[in-house]
């Protein structure tokens, strides 16, 4: 006579095809996977990716250095070097630029990977762009370019405070901006080819940029590069007053960024849109005919309208299609075929 196992027999004591059975093989996976889990979390720091991680690190690091030389001046009288800083940034957003690959064609894209590359674009992206402008701007206002009439009367209106405070929206904005791409992101490709929100190398772009070109037109009379000839005919009092314009625009640029790093406006992945992938042959072409145009003319002057382009691509696109639906007319009403009610008269 055979005898029912108990309710507490342990599931290794039922039949081997039994649901308990099945149950306790099930539990037991998961406590291995948990448990795998825990140990892959504690080693997570010896198996990090060598190579993305040194690219990711390159870029804080370069960030670190643009603001060294930046704010210079106030150390024994050095002189800042504004120039050097913006392409210190630009060589900032390369590393930023392949990091990201080198994890995903190595396989080695991790959850520290990421994380560590928001923090090194805080530096880079977010707290370096608007140093350069405030050295920039109060630079000129207190250099040669502050002779200029109309720049002169800035230093009267406070001038510092609303720098202070266009570099100060920007800094936070990058923060939330960047914080927010860390809850959002994807480690899947397809899911990089816009962003919501200005990505942070886009709005440094935009500042760097412009500090390039004004530094460019500062020392136009020290022999430097001069492609365009319209440069080669300039004096130095418009060469003064091209260099008051950028200083005008500087601020304003970068209160602007601040703003579209946080906004919802979805922009394109310049690499990944317009560049990664296969192309017909004619579209090659016409991308080199671009590059090499922008090359002759005047190399600074087109980095810093593509820069400031696709800052404001964005919200100039949604405003011109809401333009456009405002301006289209309404569709007509239509024409009811039943039977008219005669109007009723008027008491």
């Amino acid at each position: 006579m055979t005898t029912e196992p108990s309710p507490e027999t342990d599931a290794s004591d039922a039949p081997s095809g039994g649901p308990l059975a099945r149950e306790g093989r099930l539990a037991e996976r998961q406590q291995r996977r948990r448990a795998r889990r825990e140990r892959n979390r504690g080693r997570i720091l010896k198996t990090t990716a060598v190579l993305p991680s040194l690219f990711t690190l390159s870029n804080g690091l370069l960030g670190f250095a643009a603001i060294y030389l930046a704010t210079r001046r106030g150390i024994d009288a050095e002189p800042a070097l504004l120039g050097v800083a913006a392409w210190l940034l630009a060589g900032a957003m390369i590393c930023d630029m392949l990091d990201g690959r080198l994890a995903r064609f190595t396989r080695r894209t991790s959850d520290f990977g990421g994380q560590l590359d928001s923090m090194c674009d805080v530096i880079s992206f977010g707290v370096a762009p608007p140093v350069l402008m405030l050295r920039t701007v109060l630079g000129a206002v207190r250099g040669p370019v502050g002779k200029v009439a109309y720049l002169a009367r800035l230093t009267d209106v406070g001038l510092e405070r609303v720098l202070w405070c266009a570099a100060a929206v920007y800094v936070a904005g990058a923060a939330l901006r960047l914080a927010r791409f860390n809850v959002e992101n994807e480690p899947d490709e397809s899911a990089h080819m816009s962003f919501r929100g200005l990505p942070s190398p886009g709005a440094a772009a935009a500042v760097a940029t412009l500090v390039l070109l004004y530094d460019h037109l500062l020392h136009i009379n020290d022999g430097g590069w001069l492609f365009g000839p319209w440069l080669l005919s300039m004096d130095e009092r418009l060469a003064l007053w091209l260099c008051a314009a950028i200083s005008v625009i500087l601020p304003v640029m970068t209160l602007a960024g601040g703003l579209l790093m946080v906004s919802r406006f979805r922009y394109s992945h310049v690499v990944n849109h317009y560049i990664r992938g296969k192309r017909p042959f004619s579209y090659l072409v016409k991308m080199m005919v671009i590059v090499l145009v922008a090359v002759v003319v005047e190399p600074f002057v087109a980095a810093a309208a593509a820069a400031m382009v696709y800052a404001l691509s964005a919200p100039l696109t949604a405003a011109w299609l809401r333009l456009r639906r405002s301006s289209r007319p309404l569709p007509a009403a239509p024409a009811s075929h039943g039977k008219s009610t005669p109007d009723r008269p008027e008491p």
